[in-house]
This record gives structure tokens, sequence and C-alpha cells, in this order.
């Protein structure tokens, strides 16, 4: 179970807006159970867009939940994956049938998706893993637990989503990474770069160059960028990243 969400006043909706809602909400889980499937198998975007006929821009809108899941398309899509209807029901039923995402930002550029504190985030514990020879053992311990992980954040942490393929498979596009502006970014790991025009960007820490910020991207090729300070706020440590 995966949870992000900001504590809010309910308002009303029109029913044709709660219908609409909770049919992007069936999508989205659609497309988080075709995404979780995909990688417990092994196989990469670009393998599965290759079998299903299709680009690796197409593949990641239906796991985005940004394209309409048909029976037939749906089919088509599990078996470029290999896998059974079975699967995927099976993935389904570990994502939680309520919001996902109920962030709305109160401010800063239309871009940024940043959640006020306080948020929740918790994770259901699936079981208990011992090391073995090729592969851990993993087998449920029956307790049913749920770890609430907003404990572990400090004060002032904040949330954004992620757009852009510039550091995948790091991070990717509509995921999130998790950051506190009182945690320097640390040199080879992953950074939220704050600009002064109210932007963000997420990168590789590498190291300031006399008036520079010096980070790296990783896709399509990785290579060096450079920033002038002039232009950055603030280089933050990434806490937590995920779909």
């Amino acid at each position: 179970m995966l949870s992000l969400a900001v504590t809010d006043r309910p308002w009303p909706k029109p029913v044709m807006t709660v219908l609409k809602d909770r049919e992007a909400q069936e999508r989205r889980r659609k497309g988080l159970a075709l995404k979780a499937l995909r990688r417990r198998l092994g196989i990469t975007q670009e393998r599965a867009a290759a079998e299903y006929g299709a680009t690796v821009q197409a593949w990641q809108l239906y796991e985005q939940g940004k394209r309409h899941f048909s029976d037939p398309k749906l089919a088509k899509l599990l078996q470029a994956l290999g896998a059974s209807a079975v699967d995927f029901q099976l993935e389904l039923s570990k994502i939680p049938d309520g919001p996902l995402v109920a962030a709305r930002p109160s401010s800063g550029p239309v871009h940024m998706a940043e959640a006020a504190s306080p948020f929740q985030f918790q994770l259901e514990v699936g079981g208990v893993a011992h090391g073995g020879g090729v592969m851990p053992t993993v087998y449920d311990d029956g307790q049913g637990d749920v770890i609430d992980f907003t404990r572990y954040f400090a004060p002032a942490t904040r949330v954004l989503r992620l757009a852009g393929m510039s550091m995948y498979p790091y991070a990717e596009p509509g995921g999130f990474v998790t950051y506190n502006p009182r945690h320097p970014a640390k040199r080879g790991e992953g950074c939220v770069i704050a600009f002064t025009d109210g932007g963000f960007a997420v990168k590789r820490f590498e190291r300031f160059e006399d008036d520079k910020l010096v980070v790296v991207e990783v896709y399509p090729v990785e290579q060096e960028l450079r920033f002038p300070l002039a232009d950055v706020a603030g280089v933050y440590a990434i806490g937590l990243r995920g779909a």
C-alpha cells in the first residue's frame, strides 16, 4: 500500500467530476500494476514497447495511467510481457483503491507539484526476507504490518513530482522525490536543484566549480551540466524516490 496525501479540507464536486476522477484513478492503478509487473519480470520499458509494437513513450503513457485500458489493449500489453491476467490482477490487488496522490501546490510555478507537510507515507510489510544462495527467500509473516514512514522525515520535508527523461532509470517521469532544504546534496548522489526563478531540476550532484554548479544527467547519454550559481537557490539531497 502506497499513499502520499496532504491534509486538506474536502470540497464538493459535481457528479461528472467525481466520475472522471474515479476513472483517472483507476487508470492510474492499472498503470502502476502494469509497471510493477514489468519490473517484477525484469523487463525494460524498451523491450516491452518493442514487443507491444509501440514507442517507449507510448508504453510509458500506459504505465502513467494516461491511456485507456480497454480489455483488448490490456490483453496485448500483458502478451508483450509474457504475463497472464492473473499476474496482472495480483499486482493490481496490492495497490489501494483510493487516492494515490492528493497534492495541490499552494504557491510557486504551475509545473511544481510540491506537497506541503504534514503528509502521510505508509508501506505495507510484504513479508520477511532472508539472504539465500542465489536469491533471497521471502515469506509472508502473517502480521499484516503497515509501517508509517512519516516519523522518519524531518520537519520541512517536501515532495516533487518528476517530469522528463533526463535521469532515467534513476528517476522516471510521473514518479516523485522527497527532499529537505536542511540537507545539502552529497557528491555522486541524486539532488534537487532549486532555481531562483522558482523552478526545480533533479540531477546527480558533482561539485561546485568557481561560480558554477556542476551536475550530471544520465539519459539519453551521461553528460555534465553547469549552472551559474547566481541562478541557483539551493542544492539538496534526495531522500526518497518512487513511482
